[in-house]
């Protein structure tokens, strides 16, 4: 279970404290027992950004129905791991529909690609972590910070809190994941915008981004 803790941070980018922390205190025995029953919303919440990485192999439940472990639940335990763990699949897939529909151009997390795009995968990995994204959007709103496009003014209630999130300083230079500081490293940008920031091998500033928009107007 720690290991799977350790394994979530690396490869969902989520960091389940709490979790760990009981672990720790009850064991992992009492642990598992304890979330095979109905989860709180803060565990709920863990449990989303697992799925929409694509990560349900790190769910508590799929551990539960590892054979080595058989002798340690009921019947009914391992039952009740088993159904989420079907719900979990489905889930998963539709979260990365739903995501693909909106972001279309982004790479998935949790995934590897071949051909050195490994840069790209761990901006993404950034830009999706729900907690920065909303950080960034309650620092600077979701407004494009290169061209000025509001979707919610241009489309209304459709449009509403939609944007992009873009990483601004290179992977080398921003180290693990939990130091990346969503207020001075990320900014809202429009799909468009942010396109075009990563059409060249080396992404574009925001403000050189600017200077070529207004030279085209």
């Amino acid at each position: 279970m720690i290991a799977g803790y350790h394994r979530a941070i690396k490869e969902a980018g989520y960091r389940g404290s709490r979790f760990l922390q009981a672990v720790r205190g009850k064991g992992g025995l009492a642990t598992a027992q304890r979330m095979l029953k109905p989860r709180t919303s803060a565990q709920r919440a863990g449990l989303d950004r697992l799925l929409e990485a694509g990560k349900h192999r790190l769910t508590l439940e799929w551990l539960v129905l590892r054979p080595r472990f058989k002798n340690l639940f009921t019947q009914e335990e391992r039952d009740e791991a088993r159904r989420r763990l079907k719900g979990f699949v489905r889930e998963a897939a539709k979260v990365r529909r739903e995501r693909e529909r909106l972001y279309p151009d982004e790479l998935e997390m949790g995934r590897t690609y071949a051909e050195g795009a490994k840069r790209q995968i761990r901006v993404n990995a950034y830009e999706r972590d729900p907690r920065a994204r909303k950080a960034c959007i309650a620092q600077h709103g979701t407004r494009c910070t290169a061209c000025g496009l509001s979707f919610e003014e241009r489309y209304g209630r459709i449009g509403r809190g939609f944007i992009h999130v873009h990483h601004l300083r290179p992977l080398s230079a921003a180290g693990k994941a939990d130091r990346v500081n969503p207020q001075t490293d990320l900014v809202p940008i429009c799909p468009n915008c942010h396109a075009m920031i990563h059409r060249s091998k080396r992404p574009l500033t925001i403000s050189r981004l600017k200077s070529r928009l207004r030279r085209q107007r």
